[in-house]
């Protein structure tokens, strides 16, 4: 059994391994000393900040993440709130059609969001909301996912908890905010977190309807530096796709128990 389990446990660290790899060796050449980037397949002997000291000094870094943090706040938030209501009057209510909406929610979650690039682009320039962050957030607002995962944790709910609640005259959006809400804290804390971490790495979106420089998110800003002066500067680009992941890298790390187990249970309880 211990054999097992350490043969196991060396096959997750190998990929794990293999899965940062990347990443690893971008923050190694970000590090690295100019004249080592392209001295060996292993740069790594010597360490400064130079590319970082480059990067910041060239490019408004600090309007580019207050950029990626209102959409990604707005995106996330507004996700966390359609799904909670929804899957909220899915549970609570009955209504004409009622699976056949449900069932139209999950069809959204098989409809990649690329696939509708071109009609929300346009609808978005016909509003005149192009280089505007409703323009950015209104359009990536939906919560097929976040309505599914959210409903069969109410489902599961103890009923003597909201027959209680009813008993004290908790009903309609008291029972939803003073009692699952507060109940269903970590599940909703990891449903914000995942969409903020999608919208934080989104790219092409946010490079399409936000394309002046003064609204541009970290990943185009990055982009756009890889495409102009940066294109020829290894260790700054290196630098400044670091800059741009660590935050959502952090968080992952941060709350990376809450996350997967609220992907553990969407799983389970599907």
């Amino acid at each position: 059994m211990k054999r097992r389990s350490a043969w196991l446990w060396a096959f997750l660290g190998v990929a794990a391994l293999l899965n940062l790899a990347p990443f690893l060796y971008q923050v190694g050449l970000s590090l690295a000393p100019p004249e080592r980037i392209f001295a060996s397949p292993w740069p790594f002997a010597g360490f400064t900040l130079e590319h970082y000291r480059y990067v910041l000094g060239k490019l408004p870094f600090g309007l580019y993440v207050w950029n990626t943090l209102v959409f990604a706040l707005g995106v996330s938030l507004g996700h966390l709130l359609l799904s909670l209501l929804a899957a909220y009057a899915f549970v609570r209510y009955r209504f004409p059609l009622q699976e056949a909406l449900f069932a139209l929610f999950l069809v959204s979650l098989m409809v990649p969001f690329v696939v509708t690039y071109l009609p929300s682009y346009l609808l978005v320039a016909q509003l005149g909301l192009l280089n505007t962050f409703p323009g950015l957030i209104l359009p990536m607002l939906t919560a097929g996912y976040g309505v599914f995962l959210l409903r069969q944790h109410f489902r599961h709910f103890p009923r003597e908890v909201l027959e209680a609640a009813l008993v004290d005259g908790a009903d309609g959006l008291a029972l939803l905010f003073r009692v699952l809400a507060p109940a269903s804290l970590p599940t909703l804390v990891a449903l914000f977190l995942i969409a903020l971490i999608g919208a934080w790495n989104q790219f092409v979106w946010p490079g399409l309807v936000a394309n002046r420089p003064e609204m541009y998110v970290l990943t185009v800003a990055v982009q756009r530096f890889a495409g102009g002066e940066g294109g020829s500067a290894w260790g700054p680009l290196m630098a400044a796709s670091v800059l741009a992941t660590l935050p959502a890298f952090l968080l992952f790390l941060l709350f990376r128990r809450t996350v997967l187990e609220t992907f553990m249970e969407g799983g389970v309880r599907a």
